[in-house]
């Protein structure tokens, strides 16, 4: 056997999580009418749904959030009992006084200009799992276009507590061992040119500085310089990088801190774009955002076995089902050739009390599926 060599020391040991990964794993699918203005009417409720399911989705461990991305068509008719006539008189929603003021004749909108409601579920289901100091540089619009208008969202997100139940908390103090970070550049090198100082044109694409919340940014111990902008969990004893599992011991889909958040802007994409090689063993159906009752009149669903148990890489699609249904129909795909409904690509629906809301059955479901 090689002897190791003298210029290599031994790396220093650190914390072992006491948290594990389940064999079971457990992906959610959201539709984006979770914040539509029959649910939420202004940004602080839109914020606090979010934020009750990310607890939930903590607590029980989800491993991925789905956020579908309802037909705008859809919601029209929900969109306009944003503004309520009384008599010749106008009256909007608490947030925006000064807007209905100077334009009574414009709708007023909760969720802001130019952010679509699934990328503003998708971004506050991500917040509440970043270190706040990497939020700014995260959400930043020179790394993606879609995020110029998001970080005035977060505006209420800031002042909600720490969820507890995040994957370096009450896990044998892992945290004095682990930090999560992002890569970034250093300063471009100064060059003289002409009797002046100025940056050289080379831009730089990889690193071994990252931050993790500090004054200055931790240097890491590494051979291999990784791209900028890359999110990483650090060993701060070893100043080295590992992964999320080694570190916390449980881990989202894709190898994510907490959960794994992606967009699906149609409905064949829920499917289709699963992270998981196989796919989904098993779909869930369950039945909420449903005030009225309407949902228990369709056949398709009476025909679904009731929910047993959960094995493998299960899916629980939420929401209410001519919601699902309308996205199902306007796929243009041909992903659901010969399938002319939604519930046939569900194995069984899970049962949970009439009339709930979708962030409720969030929480009801979880603790059902997850005994």
């Amino acid at each position: 056997m090689a002897k190791r060599k003298a210029t290599e020391s031994e790396p220093l040991p650190t914390k072992k999580p006491t948290k594990s990964v389940s064999e079971t794993t457990i992906s959610i699918c959201i539709p984006s009418t979770v914040i539509s203005s029959k649910n939420a009417y202004n940004l602080q409720q839109i914020t606090n749904i979010i934020y009750q399911i990310a607890k939930a989705c903590t607590i029980y461990k989800v491993a991925e959030i789905i956020v579908f991305d309802v037909p705008q068509s859809n919601n029209d008719k929900e969109d306009d009992k944003s503004t309520v006539v009384v008599g010749s008189k106008v009256k909007f929603v608490e947030d925006e006084p000064e807007k209905t003021l100077a334009n009574p004749s414009k709708k007023s909108n909760v969720n802001g200009d130019k952010v679509s409601p699934s990328l503003l579920v998708a971004s506050l289901l991500q917040f509440f799992i970043t270190p706040p100091y990497l939020v700014k540089t995260m959400f930043s619009s020179h790394l993606n276009s879609k995020f110029k208008n998001i970080l005035p969202k977060f505006t209420y997100a800031f002042k909600l507590p720490k969820i507890t139940t995040l994957p370096f908390m009450q896990n044998n103090q892992v945290y004095k061992d682990f930090k999560e970070g992002m890569i970034i550049p250093r300063e471009t090198p100064l060059m003289k040119k002409k009797n002046k100082k100025t940056k050289s044109d080379h831009k730089i694409t990889v690193s071994k500085y990252v931050n993790i919340g500090e004054k200055e940014a931790l240097k890491l111990d590494i051979k291999r310089e990784i791209p900028i902008y890359s999110r990483v969990t650090v060993d701060l004893k070893n100043k080295t990088v590992v992964s999320p599992l080694q570190a916390y011991g449980v881990v989202g889909h894709k190898a994510a801190f907490g959960y794994h958040v992606r967009m699906a802007s149609e409905f064949n994409k829920i499917f289709t774009q699963s992270p998981i090689s196989d796919g989904y063993s098993s779909t869930i159906y369950v039945n909420c955002d449903d005030y009225f009752g309407n949902n228990n009149k369709i056949s398709e669903l009476d025909n679904l076995s009731t929910f047993k148990e959960a094995t493998g890489n299960v899916l629980m699609v939420l929401g209410n089902y001519k919601d699902l249904q309308a996205g199902f129909k306007a796929d243009t795909s041909n992903v659901f050739e010969n399938i002319d409904s939604v519930a046939h690509l569900f194995d069984s629906k899970l049962n949970i009390p009439d009339g709930c809301r979708i962030e409720d059955a969030i929480l009801i479901s979880l603790a059902k599926v997850i005994e």
